[in-house]
């Protein structure tokens, strides 16, 4: 990593450590994540059904037909865990809302490093309350506690947005910020890749408890990375006007409403990055229990190996490509080609009905996560400098209300239809997949009417005027 000055800062390779710290983070998310929904699973069967036989965990018992009492209770232990997680996400997304809108503006006037203490903090401490729930045998329900500290912090959505505020500020706009923000994002691949590997040997050699210990600990690990190694994103004496915490949530969202030659492009990648939002983040809880039901009825140790390979060919083969297509095309152009890969992992998966079939999902869909970066730098290249940490803010909060739109939409489909097609949900995907390959498309073609840059100067206040360069003509 070349030293690169910026208008805050100087990128050296300590600023790296920034993805060691959400690498670390989102292993303790993804594993805690892991632990809790195979646990409710169990629970729910046994507390539901304590005289049965049927077993999480036995293959025998999976290939029944839907007649029997078997299938039936299998199929209402599923439908009880889907409504426990439209309660879940609900208390995941709610506070994260309100902290994250205002987390962005926090971040431009106190420093990125402080927020991020805070938000892992409180990741940690969720953790440590859902421990005692899993040891001592408590009602799952129990576990919304945990979720709304953990939402509380920003979550893993508040973490991701101070992190490309911050490289955002010893970035330059263009390809140099759009790699390190898919090599940031690559890093949170890994650490999501390392844990689904490392889960279900975890949790069937040490049972459910002290896999969430192992989860605590990693995220003990993030806060004191971030308190001992990672160095301040800008110097301390840069000045950042102070407003209040209504004024920081206006920020997030002045860049889609103030008059604006460019306002058009915020408005349509924003919401292409809404419909990709929802396609990609309401799967992984519906995708557990896909797998755990029939005809698969998979081990934790399977479930683990399906979301290390998602993760490692998705997050790091498809962020490893970046650069190769970055010499060919434009990102509105990459963002599409993810938008298609996505759609057609979609279909494959709605409709698998072997173990084969759902590992070569990850496959088709390799590149289909590089729409967030892509839009992600899209964006940021169109904002003036001091407007980053509210621009990712604003994309945050509508990253948090889409997860909880697409996990409350996905666990109700998932209810009404797993008794008949039980795929249906990964269907209603691929169609917002398509919504946002159709919407970026629209970005591409209008954006060759202008070009745009923001303004240089550093404004006071957040307004997303643009520069717009008239066409010379010879």
């Amino acid at each position: 990593m070349e030293k690169h000055q910026s208008q805050y800062g100087t990128l050296r390779w300590s600023h790296g450590i920034l993805g060691i710290v959400l690498m670390f983070l989102l292993f303790s998310i993804i594993f805690s994540s892991l632990v809790t929904s195979q646990y409710t699973f169990q629970y729910m069967l046994t507390h539901m059904y304590p005289n049965s036989n049927l077993s999480t965990s036995d293959g025998s018992s999976c290939n029944v037909n839907t007649s029997t009492e078997a299938y039936r209770e299998r199929t209402a232990a599923q439908r009880a865990v889907s409504q426990l997680n439209i309660y879940t996400k609900v208390a995941e997304a709610v506070p994260a809302l309100i902290i994250t809108g205002v987390m962005g503006g926090l971040g431009d006037r106190f420093g990125r490093t402080r927020i991020l203490i805070f938000t892992t903090s409180l990741t940690f401490l969720s953790i440590c309350v859902s421990s005692p729930i899993i040891y001592f045998e408590i009602d799952v329900y129990y576990f919304l506690i945990s979720s709304t500290l953990y939402s509380l912090g920003g979550g893993i959505y508040g973490a991701l947005s101070i992190g490309f505020a911050y490289i955002s500020d010893v970035t330059s706009p263009g390809k140099q910020r759009t790699l390190m923000i898919t090599l940031l994002e690559a890093s949170i691949g890994i650490g999501a890749a390392i844990s689904g590997l490392v889960s279900g040997f975890i949790i069937e050699g040490v049972g459910y408890f002290y896999s969430n210990i192992c989860a605590g600990a990693v995220a003990a690990g993030s806060v004191l990375v971030v308190v001992l190694f990672l160095p301040p994103s800008r110097s301390p004496h840069i000045s950042v006007s102070r407003k209040s915490n209504l004024e920081n949530s206006r920020a997030a969202f002045t860049f889609y409403f103030q008059a604006s030659p460019m306002r058009y492009k915020y408005v349509i990648g924003i919401i292409s990055f809404m419909f990709a939002s929802i396609s990609l983040l309401g799967k992984q809880p519906i995708e557990i229990l896909y797998q755990l039901n029939a005809p698969f009825c998979w081990t934790s140790v399977k479930v683990g190996y399906f979301s290390a390979i998602s993760y490692s060919v998705s997050m790091i083969l498809g962020m490893s490509v970046i650069k190769v297509l970055q010499m060919c095309f434009v990102e509105e152009v990459i963002a599409m080609f993810s938008g298609i890969s996505g759609m057609a992992a979609y279909i494959v998966e709605a409709f698998a009905v072997n173990d084969l079939t759902l590992f070569v999902v990850p496959v088709i869909g390799f590149i289909s996560v590089l729409v967030f970066p892509m839009i992600r730098s899209m964006l940021s290249k169109l904002t003036p400098a001091d407007g980053q940490g509210a621009l990712f803010a604003g994309i945050a909060v509508v990253e948090i209300a889409s997860s909880l739109g697409a996990n409350l939409g996905a666990s109700a489909i998932y209810i009404a239809t797993v008794g008949t097609m039980r795929g249906f949900v990964f269907l209603v995907f691929a169609g917002l997949s398509f919504l946002t390959t159709c919407l970026l498309l629209v970005y591409r073609i209008t954006s060759g009417m202008s070009k745009t840059a923001p303004l240089a100067e550093v404004t006071k206040d957040i307004t997303g005027t643009q520069v717009v360069e008239a066409d010379v003509k010879n």
